[in-house]
């Protein structure tokens, strides 16, 4: 390929796994800028052999148009090796790193991220590392990958936002910023449990009784991961309260933001956050990140936590001045 016009997305060696076919083209780029075809689609994925990729450190594109087909082709294998006990746990740990790649991206084109390639392996890597110290590691993963797809995406990205405004909040404590980000990927993990009727109709239109339903997914996340062994309690803490609010108008509990966790509060702000960036509703049109700050800030007379709330706001706003 020597015209770099179409657009090219940097991607990590480890989402081709060895000896399956490619699910798109795949190129090296080259000193003078251009790219170079190093893996056709159809073909099997050898990068492991090559020289380039032996520390993992190439710089391996897809086209952007084939982006979202090699994450879905990656997530969809992880998935099914997640089944299978003989299956190695660094390839079943493949479904976080096609989470974690397809959500950073996301925040990336909506400049709510920026930096480097390597700032998004930074995060993603992260989020993938704390996951894989889990010691019922295969369980966990199997809970992700019966989830549905716009709720493990979302679990995903909210992890991203939440470490964003722990790094805001200057909270760099590693044990802390671990069980931000477990507690965020898994916030929504009751999900599995709610039908898919009551998930995707809008807020406005269900009944009392699917209301209800549709609000214990905060409970039944907290009694699934009860089951697996060293789940820290401010994870499930982070589950059970990731609905509440400062104001005491939130779910289950209706506590004041004085109550709630203080790792919950942040990942509430999150959530919420992602919410209104991508709602699988249909309730109301996906917003700008500064339509949603100025919806949670004006509109609902921002019932967050005031701290978190202002890390985030202060993380869109300074991206965009950094930005023009």
């Amino acid at each position: 390929m020597t015209d770099p016009q179409p657009k090219m997305i940097m991607v990590g060696v480890e989402l081709f796994t060895e000896n399956f076919p490619l699910p798109a083209d795949v190129y090296t780029r080259l000193p003078s800028g251009q790219y170079l075809l190093v893996g056709k689609k159809g073909e099997k994925s050898n990068f492991q052999s090559l020289h380039m990729t032996a520390q993992k450190k190439a710089e391996l594109y897809v086209r952007g148009s084939d982006y979202d087909t090699v994450i879905q082709f990656n997530l969809a294998l992880a998935k099914t090796a997640v089944s299978k006990a003989q299956v190695p746990t660094n390839l079943k740990l493949n479904l976080i790193t096609g989470l974690a790649d397809s959500a950073i991206n996301d925040l990336v084109e909506r400049k709510i991220v920026l930096g480097s390639y390597e700032r998004v392996k930074q995060l993603s890597g992260f989020i993938k590392d704390t996951v894989s110290q889990v010691s019922e590691v295969d369980k966990l993963l199997d809970l992700l990958s019966k989830l549905p797809k716009d709720s493990a995406s979302h679990g995903m990205a909210t992890a991203a936002v939440s470490l964003l405004i722990c790094e805001k909040m200057e909270i760099h404590s590693k044990p802390t910023l671990e069980k931000v980000a477990l507690g965020a990927l898994l916030h929504d993990i009751g999900m599995k449990e709610i039908p898919d009727a009551v998930l995707k109709k809008p807020r406005a239109d269900r009944t009392i009784e699917e209301t209800t339903h549709y609000e214990s997914h905060t409970m039944r996340g907290v009694e699934m991961l009860q089951e697996l062994r060293e789940i820290p309690s401010d994870v499930l803490a982070i589950i059970l309260e990731h609905h509440e609010n400062a104001l005491g108008m939130g779910y289950p509990r209706r506590i004041r933001d004085i109550k709630m966790n203080p790792l919950a509060r942040i990942v509430a702000v999150a959530n919420y956050f992602m919410e209104l960036l991508h709602d699988s509703t249909g309730e109301h049109p996906s917003m700008s990140p500064e339509e949603a700050i100025h919806y949670m800030e004006v509109t609902l007379g921002q019932p967050f936590n005031k701290q978190a709330f202002l890390a985030l706001k202060d993380i869109v706003y300074s991206h965009r001045r950094a930005a023009s």
